[in-house]
């Protein structure tokens, strides 16, 4: 999985738009990776077995996406992997039934899947220190068969900007006062950053696992 993160421009009026968008490698069905072929379904403590023709690169925990399994098609669908007892074997939570047996195809399955976008801005005192105050979770939209995020940060900026024009050493110094009198040629600044993470289920360990992709 990857996200590659569209900033907007370096200067940008905090009353328009200003859209970050991220793209993702996962599919719009929240599958990603290439297909896995499997060619084995057995019982293992009652639960299906599935044996590859290669390895898996399968963690216990993820999700995968069966797609076609003929002669097992009660298994198709999305399934948790259990356990991971070979690099070429996986264990899925769907009961296994007598009779079973397939060749078939899966994918690597993304269950919740979201971006995490963070918002920072910087104190005029000391540049170089960022300050988390906002944090946002997005879900996806779709775009020519992908996952697609966007987010406007023009609000978040109009309420930072605002807040920080009456407070001393918060925020950009060329903040102008706040006054009654109308600002003729003059321009407010915020220096701001953000960060983007990919976030999904991690049924394991019981809390969603934030992978960091890209920071912006």
């Amino acid at each position: 999985m990857a996200l590659t993160v569209t900033p907007p421009s370096e200067y940008s009026a905090a009353y328009n738009p200003v859209i970050v968008t991220a793209t993702s490698d996962v599919r719009d069905d929240f599958t990603t990776g290439s297909v896995k072929e499997f060619d084995s379904i057995t019982s293992n403590n009652g639960f299906v077995q599935i044996g590859f023709l290669f390895d898996h690169n399968l963690l216990q925990g993820d999700y995968v996406l069966i797609t076609d399994a003929p002669g097992a098609e009660s298994i198709q669908g999305v399934a948790l992997v259990t356990s991971v007892p070979a690099d070429d074997i996986i264990v899925i939570n769907k009961p296994f039934t007598t009779g079973l047996s397939a060749n078939g195809e899966l994918y690597k399955y993304i269950s919740n899947y979201s971006c995490l976008t963070k918002f920072y801005v910087y104190y005029s005192t000391a540049p170089s220190t960022a300050v988390l105050v906002a944090t946002k979770t997005l879900k996806p939209k779709f775009s020519g068969g992908y996952c697609v995020f966007y987010i406007d940060l023009a609000g978040l900026i109009q309420s930072y900007n605002y807040l920080a024009a009456g407070t001393t050493n918060v925020l950009s110094s060329d903040l102008y006062e706040l006054t009654e009198a109308v600002q003729v040629n003059k321009k407010s600044f915020v220096k701001y950053g953000f960060e983007c993470f990919e976030a999904f289920d991690n049924p394991v360990g019981g809390v969603p696992v934030y992978e960091e992709e890209v920071i912006a």
